[in-house]
């Protein structure tokens, strides 16, 4: 009778201690959930987005600044260094490239007596100087060379027929590929990328290149001092096309639809300048912070969260980058603080990674999966967080052999957060993403990659332009996704069912 009375003495003390302690990590959960407020992340968001910082160039004295600052906060909540040498940062080479003024786009009409007449355009609204450009003056003709892709083994070359030496390029984003849901899409995702555009184009002799991306900043382009380049918008490309019996947009879907180039001389001739300097000398860093998990075996694998710091820096006026990529940064730093002080033991380690140089050539993830903190087989997953500051509702994406990694998120949702959530597996097998991000980076390198968003935009979007400030986000949906982030990662690190 007495072995008994203390067996059941002992089942009743464990169901009690064990229903206390749930009840305890259940109170600190959501006294840290509560403590994510969007008063703080704005004031956060305000000093990433100030003269301070300067646009948060890669490779800029600013950027370094910036992320200073950023790794100082970890330290703060003592969040563990994950770089080098026993520091937050890892470090990389980076030059990069200071826009002193911003240059100048004009239109030269030649008339039948010889004489020109002049448009200039207005920036930034028409066309944008290319942040990566060689310095300097040209003028010539402009040759339409599609997407500027030269791609023998996929039977396809814009610059086939066409002589384009000392003429200005004009060229389009992206590939005639268009489906990114398709595998098929891989083998043209390296062509995608800006710097390649360009290397292509010095190399079939052009001296200019108009680039059609909306007048955007862009320092995603290769620098060579031999060519000039400039974004423009929508008025200099309707001006090309003026009198050509087509338009831009109609050669464009012929080409996707018969995988055949158009490439033709316009016959219009423009003058571009620009006003650069070169710093070969530059580098840059990412910021690593790790809260190492107590379980003697799942510490030695990681959840990653990251999500680029770097913006594209000043061209004339300052472009903040609050909604890219501010507000992924601010997001993480929300969630971050959040773990660090809950005083909730994790078993599993979580890595907080703000990336440099993704503007530039997405080099900061590439640095991270050539020189990784933890070995590839021991990550969960890397989550990315890109723009993730102006909506009403929710989406989460993962590649589909492991969707159930989404559940983490829908639950915290449901439970805590009750906004609308979109949830996806949009690609089958190991390709996930948009190419030019660095969840793509992470992809292609054989991590389990997803994504984090917002939809349902409410504010006007000032991708890559002046305007990307403060004000133009909600911050409110920036606490949603912070406080989302920091209930889903602490379940995933502490679920010893969790099998992958």
């Amino acid at each position: 009778m007495k072995k008994t009375i203390t067996l059941v003495s002992i089942l009743i003390f464990s169901v009690s201690h064990y229903a206390f302690s749930q009840d305890e990590s259940d109170s600190k959960l959501l006294k840290q959930f509560h403590a994510i407020q969007s008063e703080e992340m704005m004031t956060w968001m305000q000093k990433l987005c100030s003269p301070e910082f300067n646009g948060r160039l890669a490779g800029t004295p600013e950027f370094i600044a910036s992320a200073e600052w950023v790794a100082g906060k970890l330290k703060e909540w003592g969040i563990k260094p994950g770089g080098d040498n026993g520091t937050y940062f890892q470090w990389f080479n980076f030059p990069y490239t200071v826009v002193n003024d911003i240059g100048s786009l004009t239109l030269n009409l030649i008339q039948s007596d010889g004489t020109v007449i002049k448009k200039n355009y207005t920036y930034p609204e028409e066309y944008y100087p290319g942040m990566n450009s060689g310095s300097g003056e040209i003028t010539a003709e402009v040759v339409f060379v599609g997407y500027g892709v030269t791609a023998p083994e996929l039977n396809y070359d814009d610059y086939k027929g066409i002589d384009v030496k000392g003429k200005i390029v004009l060229m389009n984003r992206d590939v005639p590929y268009t489906d990114p849901g398709n595998p098929e899409y891989k083998k043209w995702v390296k062509y995608c990328y800006h710097q390649y555009k360009l290397e292509n184009a010095v190399k079939h002799g052009a001296a200019g290149m108009l680039y059609i991306d909306g007048a955007l900043a862009n320092p995603n382009i290769s620098y060579d001092p031999s060519i000039i380049v400039c974004g423009i918008g929508p008025q200099p490309l309707a001006d090309i096309f003026a009198g050509l019996k087509t338009t831009n947009k109609d050669i464009l879907a012929k080409i996707t639809k018969t995988f055949k180039p158009a490439s033709f001389t316009t016959g219009k001739n423009f003058t571009i300048r620009a006003n650069t300097t070169r710093h070969p000398e530059g580098k840059a860093c990412n910021v690593i912070g790790v809260i190492e998990g107590n379980d003697p075996v799942l510490k030695n694998e990681v959840i990653i969260i990251g999500g680029h710091l770097d913006a594209v820096g000043k061209a004339g006026k300052v472009v903040n980058g609050a909604l890219d990529n501010g507000s992924g940064v601010i997001d993480i730093m929300g969630a971050a603080k959040a773990m660090a002080l809950s005083g909730i033991g994790l078993k599993r380690s979580v890595m907080f990674l703000f990336i440099g140089g993704e503007e530039g050539g997405l080099v900061g993830s590439t640095t991270y999966t050539e020189r990784p903190l933890f070995p590839k087989d021991k990550t969960i997953t890397y989550i990315n967080l890109d723009m993730v500051g102006n909506g009403t509702g929710l989406s989460v994406s993962a590649g589909s052999p492991y969707k159930d990694l989404l559940n983490y998120f829908v639950q915290a949702d449901n439970q805590y957060i009750h906004r609308t959530i979109q949830t996806s597996a949009p690609v089958p097998g190991t390709f996930y993403g948009r190419p030019r991000s660095d969840g793509v980076v992470f992809s292609m390198a054989g991590y389990r990659t997803m994504d984090i968003g917002t939809t349902g935009s409410v504010k006007k979007v000032y991708y890559h332009l002046p305007g990307d400030d403060p004000d133009g986000l909600t911050i409110d949906i920036m606490e949603d996704v912070s406080k989302m982030v920091y209930v889903a990662l602490t379940n995933m690190a502490n679920d010893i069912e969790l099998r992958l």
